[in-house]
């Protein structure tokens, strides 16, 4: 699994998914568990045709199979027009994706930031909004305000949805449900169990198997 940080969020891309980052996007990437990281890299005038917001992409076999196609040539060559008309299908599949769902907003107010970095750097120790307000600095009412204008999502969605990405790199180092369950918070395996799946529309044990 690989979680990519830009300045607007952190995106979590499983195995058969891809993330599309705009031209210029400064991030960071971290990998979990086994595997391989491919990138594919565009220029130009192809880049205008794509969205210029960073996003999770589901991969279909006829993505996968062009992706594949030009990771195999190595560079395509628009000048060359089977090479032109491979790129544009390829670029028309990438707009046509669909989105991917795991995504976390980083609020950018410096308040809200640092309780987000705090949730993230210590799930299991921000169990209540005041635990996190004190660390960030900023009253759990200020904390709520900032979340929803800045994130989209009550502080409290926003925490359980940091908390379930994080026990998704757990997942893939190969940890069990249990201990994911419990470092990232959750007082008992059923509630983080029923967590996961509203969230992620599986159960932990199904996205494991799944892996």
């Amino acid at each position: 699994m690989m979680s990519v940080e830009t300045d607007e969020g952190v995106w979590i891309v499983p195995t058969a998914q891809a993330l599309w980052l705009p031209p210029g996007e400064s991030h960071t990437v971290v990998m979990s568990g086994q595997g391989t990281l491919r990138r594919v890299y565009l220029r130009g005038a192809p880049c205008a045709r794509l969205r210029h917001r960073t996003r999770v992409l589901m991969i279909s076999a006829l993505l996968r199979a062009l992706l594949q196609r030009v990771m195999e040539m190595g560079t395509l060559d628009a000048r060359r027009v089977h090479e032109a008309r491979l790129l544009d299908l390829l670029i028309d599949e990438i707009a046509s994706a669909r989105a991917g769902v795991i995504d976390l907003p980083l609020p950018r107010d410096a308040r809200a930031l640092r309780a987000a970095e705090f949730v993230r750097g210590d799930p299991a120790g921000a169990r209540t909004i005041g635990v996190v307000s004190q660390a960030s600095g900023a009253s759990a009412r200020t904390l709520e305000r900032l979340f929803v204008r800045e994130t989209g999502m009550a502080f409290g969605a926003w925490r359980q949805r940091a908390r379930l990405l994080h026990s998704l790199a757990l997942l893939s180092d190969g940890d069990s449900v249990t201990h994911a369950a419990l470092t990232v918070g959750y007082a008992s395996t059923s509630a983080y169990v029923a967590a996961f799946k509203s969230v992620l529309g599986m159960t932990p044990g199904a996205y494991r198997q799944s892996r």
